[in-house]
């Protein structure tokens, strides 16, 4: 019995990430020895997954209200000697000069996103609307030792689904309630993972009180306040999605209590938690940035709220999770490979034209209408060996058989996998010209988008031909 896959063996297969210690071709060196230990490479098939999710993950968010932005790797460091950074967090950071200025490669994406607020009321005062909403697919660097880092779950460089939202106290309750709803959304919709009471819970982490000036920054008044809203949230979605929740004291980050949703997933006879969003108060950042004197000065509010907000986490990470989740099954979006074509031939040269040019002709559509597809050569003698090959590789999300029968008949079997069922369904398209089996398998592909387009808009087509992964 072989030993049992890890999330990067799945990452391997799918040509999502380069193994770090894998060799590189005549150089003899690992790919690590050029990457840097903790800073993961990404393949082609990272390439199609992380621009198509990104994509994804902006047009969701603009729809949702929020200001879709980004900012730069690098900040002189006097930005995050203001927002606290550089003294509190100054051992997680890469620090460097530039003509004896002293620089920072961004650990976080908070302080930028202040400065994009400031900067819009310094231009069009109480225009611009509450809650201010930001998001970002920001690339962001922490220092870990080397010891704790582990394929895509911990490493070095890494990229958050980040947003901050800057809200008056009474619409706090309302936006931590949104912000749970969004994580259902996205993760129900792209990734087909149920959010219910018996899958999630909540996890509120609280200051501990006597510890309220000395481990935990503010005011015990502050404290009380911020924590009884999320409690108040908590109430409010345990009572529509019937999602329990639990405190734990002392656990919350020292500028303010947080909200964290955590997934249950049983894998045999073991239970594991996969932590899904996050979402944290913060009462340091607007009183070192003097949030709290401009929005008084301009909108005539005494309370703000920085929320800062994530619902993968860390993209990285929660690819790594989902993979081993789904033992390496992308959604159709995501994947690779969209449609593999298993062209099977006869050794009869006419039958055999006539399966290879309608191969080739559906390969040349998909292509040609956005998706990833590539062709299986095979035989029938073969067919069960090859097709095992992919599905145990690069897991294709939709399998289209054509043989004698096929162009015979003018009929194709098509088998989508189903992330809900965890197997392939199995379809039937009848054709009478290569256009017409065109337009089957593309009706396939927007019903298997169609969850993706509700909640961006469109789904994002990044086409490519990849028969070289078969």
């Amino acid at each position: 019995m072989g030993q049992e896959k890890t999330h990067m063996d799945y990452a391997y297969e799918l040509d999502i990430a380069v193994k770090p210690e894998s060799r590189v071709p005549v150089l003899d060196r690992e790919f690590a020895s050029f990457t840097g230990a903790g800073v993961p490479l990404f393949s082609l098939g990272g390439g199609y997954y992380r621009y198509a999710l990104i994509d994804i993950l902006a047009r969701f968010h603009a729809r949702r209200g929020y200001y879709v932005v980004e900012t730069p790797m690098i900040a002189n460091a006097l930005l995050y000697k203001v927002s606290g950074h550089l003294e509190f967090y100054r051992q997680n950071m890469y620090l460097f000069k530039i003509e004896d200025h002293d620089f920072a490669i961004k650990p976080m994406n908070c302080p930028y996103h202040i400065l994009l607020f400031m900067h819009e009321l310094a231009r069009y005062r109480n225009k611009v609307p509450l809650p201010f909403k930001v998001f970002e697919a920001g690339r962001v660097h922490r220092y870990e030792p080397s010891g704790s880092i582990y394929g895509l779950l911990r490493v070095r460089g890494f990229t958050q689904d980040d947003a901050h939202i800057i809200t008056p106290g009474e619409q706090a309750v309302e936006v931590v309630y949104n912000v749970f709803e969004e994580m259902k959304i996205l993760m129900e919709n792209l990734f087909h993972l149920e959010i219910t009471g018996e899958t999630v819970f909540l996890r509120l982490s609280l200051s501990k009180r006597d510890e309220i000036g000395k481990e935990f920054m503010g005011t015990r008044e502050q404290w009380e306040k911020a924590e009884s809203i999320l409690e108040e949230a908590a109430r409010m979605i345990a009572d529509k999605y019937g999602v329990r929740y639990y405190k734990e004291e002392g656990e919350a980050a020292f500028y303010g209590p947080k909200i964290d949703i955590v997934m249950k997933v049983v894998e045999g006879n073991i239970e594991k938690e996969w932590q899904l969003g996050t979402i944290q108060f913060d009462f340091n950042l607007p009183k070192r940035f003097r949030l709290y004197e401009l929005v008084k000065e301009i909108y005539g509010i005494e309370d703000i709220y920085i929320i800062h907000r994530a619902l993968l986490g860390s993209i990285e990470r929660f690819l790594g999770v989902y993979l081993d989740y789904y033992k390496g099954r992308l959604p159709f979006v995501l994947a690779p490979v969209q449609f593999a074509i298993v062209k099977i031939l006869t050794g009869d040269a006419e039958t055999d034209a006539k399966i290879s040019g309608l191969a080739e002709r559906l390969l040349e559509g998909l292509v040609r209408n956005g998706l990833r597809a590539g062709i299986i050569d095979t035989t029938k003698v073969s067919i069960s060996r090859d097709v095992r090959k992919a599905e145990t590789t690069v897991k294709p999300a939709v399998l289209v058989y054509i043989g004698k029968k096929e162009v015979e008949e003018g009929t194709l079997m098509v088998r989508p996998y189903n992330h809900r069922k965890r197997s392939r369904d199995k379809l039937v398209i009848e054709y009478r010209e290569p256009e017409d089996a065109l337009e089957g398998l593309l009706k396939i592909a927007e019903s298997l988008e169609r969850p993706v387009t509700e909640i961006s808009g469109y789904a994002p087509r990044i086409p490519g031909v990849v028969n070289h992964y078969f």
